[in-house]
């Protein structure tokens, strides 16, 4: 789990690429205007509709934003394409930080009524990860 793209998809798969997604779009549209000593005397210079264009600006040139965008709609694209028992294979093998081992991958799978043998798995798992590989 050290490869790049498995960090990629672990954070597609576990919802952290759509966290930092939106914790980049609150940084500019919640921006907090910054007190002196307490004092109300913050002013950016601007108007407040003219500073929520403006920052509204800054974040679709925010070159991080932009590419977490085309990674979510990537990757939601490759992942749409795979069947129920294949998205399950994929979401238990990323599942948290470390992932589940393949013989806990498959105890889950058949626990689910998934009669899919590991080395099956292995094969979904490793052409998906070079798909995405390929696209990113």
């Amino acid at each position: 789990m050290k490869d790049k793209t498995d960090r990629i998809i672990s954070d597609y798969i576990n919802g952290r690429t759509q966290a930092k997604i939106k914790a980049i779009e609150s940084r500019y549209i919640y921006r907090v205007k910054q007190d002196n000593l307490g004092i109300r005397t913050a002013y950016k210079g601007t108007a407040d509709p003219e500073g929520n264009t403006l920052d509204k600006e800054r974040m679709e040139e925010d070159k991080e934003l932009i590419g977490l965008r085309r990674t979510l709609e990537l990757l939601g694209a490759l992942y749409n394409t795979l069947t129920v028992s294949e998205k399950r294979i994929i979401e238990l093998r990323y599942k948290g930080y470390n992932g589940y081992t393949w013989y806990r991958v498959a105890m889950e799978l058949e626990s689910a009524g998934i009669d899919i043998p590991i080395k099956r798995a292995k094969k979904i798992y490793f052409a998906f990860k070079e798909d995405v590989s390929r696209v990113l």
